[in-house]
């Protein structure tokens, strides 16, 4: 349970089930074209999440696109979660997915996106700032790589993540590093200090091609 606010945390121990599940789904997307938003890959992510049947087994259930309501935000919402788990007593109790494209081929160019997943507004950090899973100790960062590029992909994050140490508050071991809470090499991981919290976000990086 979150000491500060009372809140209990989403269950540990169904973190690694359910980025299991998470990269089994994904695996089967495809982008339709090459500059294609990532709203649309992650609307077809979540009805393959919905059909899951391992998934619809679980105690928590998927939503596309959540609100999340603060009453410190001007409007009343912080914003909407790209693809939220939630689990009992309440839906303060989630894990979150943030979506980003990475190395977009646009007309004007190739770009790697990498800044956006890093240090953009609804990157990460949206976690750091505590707009999303402010209640909580983990999320995950799902990163669609449009030219099947992972491990160059994975690189740029990386470096980009050890030059914004400070603004991303990261934690020992100051970078990313490979998470070991599924084989295989399949998922990331970077900690963070987020005043009394302690935070871990997972990366998740799929190959659309």
């Amino acid at each position: 349970m979150n000491a500060e606010f009372g809140i209990p945390l989403f269950p540990d121990e169904a973190i690694l089930f359910l980025l299991d599940r998470v990269l089994q789904c994904a695996a089967l997307l495809r982008k339709t074209h090459e500059t294609e938003r990532e709203d649309a890959l992650s609307d077809r992510l979540f009805k393959l999440l919905r059909k899951d049947k391992m998934l619809r087994a679980a105690p928590f259930f998927p939503v596309r696109e959540h609100r999340i309501f603060d009453d410190e935000a001007k409007e009343g919402q912080s914003g909407r979660i790209d693809i939220n788990f939630i689990s009992l007593p309440g839906d303060d109790t989630y894990f979150a997915i943030e979506a980003k494209r990475l190395h977009v081929s646009f007309p004007s160019g190739w770009q790697s996106l990498v800044g956006e997943y890093v240090t953009g507004e609804q990157g990460m950090m949206c976690f750091i700032a505590g707009r999303y899973s402010r209640f909580q100790q983990a999320a995950a960062m799902l990163g669609y790589v449009f030219d099947g590029k992972v491990s160059k992909a994975r690189t740029g994050i990386a470096a980009s993540i050890r030059n914004n140490a400070a603004m991303l508050k990261l934690a020992a071991p100051h970078q990313l590093q490979r998470s070991p809470v599924l084989s295989g090499d399949r998922v990331d991981q970077t900690h963070h200090h987020l005043g009394s919290r302690p935070f871990t976000i997972y990366h998740l990086l799929i190959s659309v091609i």
